[in-house]
């Protein structure tokens, strides 16, 4: 079946000629922090992609046929029929995702950013260490009973990487560089799944709330919260 899929070509109506081929991705995602960002990012590109919600909670992304796709059982994962010289291209992993459609449209990423050490270090604060307390605060508060002084100890380290972004925020227009890049789009899920799950570790940083705003009026980022 993904061979076949792999194989297939997009096509559209075209007024002058009837039909024409269309560059088309496919999304594999669900509303998580990652799923976000990969459908924020395809958004905000401008994307023609395919959405395909894996169903997590029934375990869908560990059946063999989401396995032949990311063989991790992870989600986000997009097939891009018109990867790298033409090829096919499946990719997982959301930063490796925004990073890959980023520089496919030759958006959101900072000038120089060869050279900017402090870029990569800020958006890896995002990927690594908030997400993975935020998805460590959620997991707590799934068990049938909750250590909360365990939840609330990964609360506060999450607040105090809050508080880092609301210094930085106060002197930056966005997250990461002088302008919106994918920093900003990986940043805004965690805090968007944060403010709907456990609000009570999000508050008191007015400068991350102005950019949340601001952030929060973007269609691309509207767009790609909704899955439906």
């Amino acid at each position: 079946m993904l061979r076949s899929r792999l194989a297939a070509k997009h096509v559209k109506p075209n007024q002058a000629m009837g039909f024409e081929e269309v560059e088309m991705i496919d999304l594999y995602a669900a509303p998580t922090s990652n799923g976000l960002r990969a459908k924020i990012m395809l958004e905000e590109c401008e994307f023609a992609y395919t959405q395909h919600t894996v169903d997590l909670a029934n375990g869908a992304q560990l059946e063999s046929r989401y396995l032949s796709l990311n063989p991790m059982g992870l989600i986000p994962t997009i097939v891009d029929l018109e990867g790298p010289d033409g090829n096919p291209l499946i990719l997982s992993q959301s930063i490796a995702i925004m990073i890959y459609l980023s520089e496919k449209s030759n958006r959101f990423m900072p000038k120089n950013v060869s050279e900017n050490p402090v870029f990569w270090r800020d958006i890896m604060n995002i990927a690594t260490d908030m997400t993975g307390v935020l998805m460590a605060v959620l997991a707590v508060g799934r068990m049938a009973n909750p250590h909360l002084p365990t939840m609330d100890e990964f609360g506060a380290r999450f607040k105090r990487y809050l508080k880092y972004w609301d210094g930085v925020l106060a002197d930056s227009q966005f997250t990461a560089a002088d302008e919106v890049t994918i920093a900003d789009f990986a940043f805004y899920p965690v805090l968007y799944r944060a403010k709907a799950v456990t609000p009570q570790y999000t508050g008191g940083c007015d400068n991350v709330e102005r950019w949340y705003s601001e952030m929060d009026a973007r269609s691309g980022v509207q767009k790609g919260v909704d899955f439906g």
